[in-house]
């Protein structure tokens, strides 16, 4: 597989890391102007109107590498399964870079972030469910999450789904992450309270971002090479759902097993909220991402074959890179 030498070399992921997204970013700079940020679904709408142009395009790079990063960390401390490990920040570098309107800096580069961090803070409850400061902590940053972006809030759905997979939730596990979930709104009513006088924005705004015009299925705006990109990942995904990585003989534990099972659920809910908040819903798919690169690395890690493996990631680049021109 290409550059399977660097898998623990973090710089050297990271400097391919950024010719791929430079290679893809590429337009924005020379060929097009770049869109305009969306912060709709943000308590901070209209707030950040000045990140807008070539230079925060540029910058908009730094939270996707770290994103990617943290993708990276989460599968080296709970994920057991090793091999290719260098690809889970390429595969999430191919996937953002190849739509143009993930490219301006916003709101869900950040809720991104928080929604990881809650995730890698969740799994380490494992085998220590009295660990009360995890619970509240990973919370917390789901709430953050909630704040840069509002459609985050109905993650918590999963979250708890994924709390009670690692241990027995009680009566104070539901304090305690509901507690953790509402800091950060009570700081945003305590911060808006002071700069505009109106401390039920923060509230105002999530609750009017969160509920639907309507409750059918419908067709974000996105571009047709746009939905076939997204179709091609879920076919690959699929296909690594139907050949299980135990099969290939690779040592998989029980928190392996949740925490992909926990990434599953991200996935299924986040692809709800996809399909019932168009047509702006378009920004719900790096959350997406998150559990598609999971699952499209472990397709790698199955597939011995080099050229194969070689063939279809220069593929998805190309299908990538596609998606910004047609």
């Amino acid at each position: 597989m290409i550059f399977d030498n660097i898998r623990r070399k973090v710089f050297r992921i990271l400097l391919f890391a950024l010719l791929i997204l430079l290679l893809l970013y590429a337009k924005d700079w020379f060929f097009d102007i770049p869109d305009e940020a969306e912060w709709a679904n943000s308590i901070f709408t209209g707030f950040p109107d000045i990140l807008y142009g070539r230079l925060w395009t540029l910058i908009s790079i730094i939270p996707v590498l770290i994103n990617g990063i943290l993708i990276y960390k989460i599968n080296f401390d709970h994920i057991s399964v090793t091999g290719r490990e260098h690809l889970l920040v390429w595969l999430w570098a191919v996937q953002v870079g190849g739509f143009s309107f993930l490219h301006p800096l916003s709101g869900i580069h950040f809720a991104v972030a928080f929604i990881l961090l809650s995730y890698d803070t969740l799994f380490n409850i494992y085998r220590n469910t009295s660990n009360y400061s995890a619970i509240f902590l990973s919370s917390m940053y789901l709430g953050i999450a909630a704040c840069f972006y509002s459609l985050s809030l109905y993650l918590f759905v999963p979250y708890i789904i994924s709390l009670y997979r690692f241990k027995i939730a009680e009566l104070r596990d539901w304090i305690i992450s509901i507690a953790g979930f509402l800091v950060p709104f009570y700081f945003a009513i305590f911060i808006f309270h002071f700069l505009t006088g109106n401390w039920l924005y923060p509230i105002e705004t999530t609750v009017n971002n969160i509920i639907p015009d309507s409750l059918s299925a419908g067709i974000a705006e996105m571009r047709m090479s746009q939905y076939i990109f997204c179709v091609f990942i879920l076919i690959l995904v699929g296909i690594k759902m139907f050949i299980p990585v135990k099969s290939t003989g690779r040592r998989i534990n029980q928190k392996t097993i949740s925490c992909i099972r926990s990434f599953s659920v991200l996935m299924f809910f986040s692809i709800l909220i996809f399909l019932f908040f168009t047509p702006e819903s378009k920004f719900v798919l790096p959350i997406i991402f998150i559990s598609t690169t999971i699952y499209l690395r472990m397709l790698f890690v199955i597939i011995n074959k080099n050229i194969i493996a070689n063939s279809l990631f220069i593929l998805l680049v190309i299908a990538s890179a596609m998606t910004l021109f047609y």
